[in-house]
């Protein structure tokens, strides 16, 4: 087997090393004439370290690189830390590998130094290549023609192997301006830097420092709004007084490091869209070339060194069949590397955010996950964790991607299989790159694609006031029981629309009509305001002359999680109950602790561990998440109304409700739990799953025996 891997970066040259030691010829085609000191700071976390220790470059590596101890965000203001990620030798054993910031130049170092003579080509233009039956021409400026098996493209973000496959499109520019500036150490030894990867934040800015030679050279990385910055400025040579305006009023620490900045170049911050292929026949796409991607998650080298080992392995495996080696590589690589792109993105947003009420609700969020998730395994845990030299012998249906779902992930039904693949498809890389907002437009399209609403929906606001409710299934004044319903979408999702569809099925079922309500979502408006919104809709209802012994609360998910808390508040204030409750795939634990919530991640389509945390601490923040009016699992059930209980068995809130039914039986409540195999979280939304029928019945005849046959329409 024969590579040429156009490109004499970190992706090639980590190719090249990974690819030889497979027993692979190699050679590396680099257009320049020669090998400088350029670029500046790289972060590698434990991910990119584990390949680099395979290699037996990591002792070089840390030899000259800095041992990060912990990540710091921190108030770009103030100076006060928002959130804390401890490092070093946890870390280490937490993730399989140590973190270290290195000079660019020094790791290029360090990976030629350990190629063999003759692998990497300087001065070696690769115009174009043509494929055949046989292998793969690549012509040189030259005009030399070399042949080989393979061809990569790892020529980075205007790769021309990419264009040559797909055709010319341009990087997006994201609207952001970086400053990069190297600080010599005795300009700023002074401030005490720890070794951190630090992070500063503010107002539609931010900032990032870490050492890349111990106390002798420190990165700084500065990101501002395009237009703070002239156009004819956009150059090597930045204008330093335009960088210092930027940073004006900056916490006194970052305001230092800038102020002892005296040359500093600026670029744009240019990404691409996820790719829908890399790979043509012989011919493929690493690093930057493939997944150029966003750098506020400090993985675009580390994507690279992944992909590097794991192209190797699969080309080992298939020496006789190249093309077939390439397209397992894609199919291990791509998923995970668009997941990448887009959370990449994310964290731009998250960090130049220009609207104070959403950096409030940041720094809330923060809050709320350091509670839950000291250690902050679900921010960086699925990025650090992952072994490319594991992860290269997986079966290919185990692979993870955008979605939180194994890629080959299958149920054993047909109609399941449809529910679950409508669930793993509702957020798109486009959706989660676009941070909250674009996973609020994606969840409100899924339902507004996947379930029509009822023709019966008169919509109202309750009270007169700010509450917006929605009445299906009968008329205002129909006799029978109501369905008080408690839409999901995680306390930051959804809204009293969503699911309507599932409310008017459900007030069918029992008989009677179903009122749907809005209430305000996190991380807007963290608890109680939800709350506060569902109690004052029950009071309502009691005030438009519904009994008590008429209403019955029912909700999915958090909406369900929601419901059991309201029922509370309400028993302990003495004050009139719903005749029962119904929790579809209920969300009761807010601390994220269930032993399914770990077990089957993986196996269910919309719910996973780091998503919820991401979504639970949006909600709580400062809060305790053990206070049962947030966490309902944690409460004393005495005087409950009737509970039913409806979950898939393959979800991660299996735990969650199992736990519930336990705690409710133990108080002797009377309560009904139905598990239901081979199906999804919240099944009853999907009215083609014949369990759906089932579990609607059995709603209708848990209601018909506990509000009474009187009460039916």
């Amino acid at each position: 087997m024969r590579c040429i891997i156009v490109g004499g970066g970190i992706a090639g040259t980590v190719a090249a090393l990974s690819l030889l030691r497979e027993g692979v010829e190699v050679s590396i085609l680099e257009q320049a004439r020669e090998k400088k000191e350029v670029g500046a700071g790289i972060q590698l976390s434990s991910n990119a370290i584990k390949v680099l220790g395979a290699l037996g470059l990591e002792p070089a590596l840390a030899s000259c690189a800095v041992a990060a101890e912990q990540i710091a965000f921190i108030d770009f203001d103030s100076g006060k830390a928002l959130f804390e990620t401890p490092l070093g030798r946890a870390s280490a054993e937490r993730y399989g590998a140590a973190f270290y910031q290195v000079h660019r130049a020094d790791l290029l170092q360090i990976l030629e130094q350990a190629l063999p003579a003759g692998v990497l080509r300087l001065n070696s233009r690769c115009l174009g290549f043509e494929q055949d039956a046989e292998g793969v021409a690549a012509n040189l400026a030259s005009g030399e023609t070399m042949r080989a098996d393979i061809v990569v493209g790892a020529d980075g973000i205007h790769s021309m192997v990419r264009q040559a496959l797909y055709g010319a499109e341009d990087p997006k520019f994201s609207g952001t301006l970086m400053w990069r500036a190297l600080v010599p150490g005795e300009r700023v030894n002074a401030l005490g830097l720890e070794r951190y990867l630090h992070v500063w934040s503010g107002l539609g800015r931010s900032a990032v420092a870490y050492w890349v030679r111990p106390e002798r050279l420190l990165n700084f990385v500065g990101m501002v709004p395009a237009e703070e910055v002239q156009r004819e400025s956009w150059s090597q040579g930045g204008d330093v007084a335009a960088l210092a305006r930027s940073f004006h009023g900056a916490e006194p620490r970052l305001g230092a490091i800038v102020d002892a900045i005296d040359s500093a170049f600026i670029t744009g911050l240019f990404y691409r869209d996820p790719l829908e292929r890399w790979t043509d026949g012989r011919v493929t796409l690493m690093g930057d070339a493939a997944h150029a991607m966003a750098p506020n998650l400090a993985q675009g080298a580390c994507q690279s060194i992944e992909d590097g080992w794991v192209l190797a392995q699969c080309v080992a495996r298939q020496p006789r069949a190249p093309a077939s080696a390439l397209a397992e590589y894609e199919l291990r690589r791509r998923p995970r590397c668009t997941k990448v792109q887009s959370a990449a993105r994310a964290m731009m947003g998250v960090l130049q955010e220009k609207d104070p009420v959403q950096v409030k609700a940041r720094n809330g969020r923060f809050k709320g996950i350091a509670k839950i998730d000291p250690l902050s395994e679900t921010v960086w845990g699925w990025l650090y964790e992952y072994d490319a030299l594991r992860e290269a012998d997986k079966p290919l249906d185990q692979v993870r991607g955008l979605t939180t779902a194994y890629e080959g992930k299958k149920l054993q039904r047909a109609e399941s299989q449809r529910a679950f693949d409508l669930w793993k498809g509702a957020f798109k890389a486009e959706d989660v790159a676009r941070g909250l907002a674009g996973l609020r437009v994606a969840y409100n399209r899924f339902f507004d694609v996947n379930f029509a609403q009822p023709k019966d929906a008169a919509e109202f606001q309750i009270g007169g006031g700010p509450i917006k409710g929605v009445w299906v299934g009968g008329t205002a004044d129909a006799s029978g029981p109501v369905l008080l319903f408690f839409h999901g979408g995680a306390y930051v999702l959804g809204s009293v629309n969503t699911e309507l569809d599932l409310a008017a099925r459900m007030a069918r079922a029992m008989g009677g009509r179903a009122l749907a309500f809005e209430y305000r979502l996190a991380p807007e408006h963290p608890f109680p305001a939800a709350f506060d919104d569902a109690r004052e809709a029950y009071r309502w209802l009691l005030a438009q002359g519904v009994p008590a012994s008429k209403i019955v609360f029912g909700g999915e998910g958090a909406g369900a999680g929601l419901a059991l808390a309201v029922a509370l508040a309400l028993r302990d204030a003495g004050q009139a109950l719903p005749a029962a409750v119904i929790a579809l795939s209920p969300w009761t634990d807010l601390t994220v602790s269930g032993p399914t919530i770990r077990e089957l991640g993986g196996h269910d389509p919309i719910g996973d561990r780091e998503r919820l945390v991401f979504f639970a601490a949006s909600y709580f923040q400062g809060e305790d998440p053990k206070n049962p009016l947030i966490s309902p699992l944690f409460a004393e059930y005495r005087g409950f109304p009737p509970l039913i209980i409806q979950t898939a068995e393959g979800e991660v809130l299996r735990s969650d409700a199992t736990r519930l039914a336990e705690r409710a039986r133990a108080a002797g409540i009377d309560v009904v739990s139905d598990l239901y195999p081979d199906t999804v979280h919240v099944f009853p939304l999907f009215a083609f799953l014949p369990e759906t029928e089932t579990a609607l019945r059995r709603i209708g005849e848990f209601v018909e025996q506990r509000v009474g046959a009187s009460a039916l329409a």
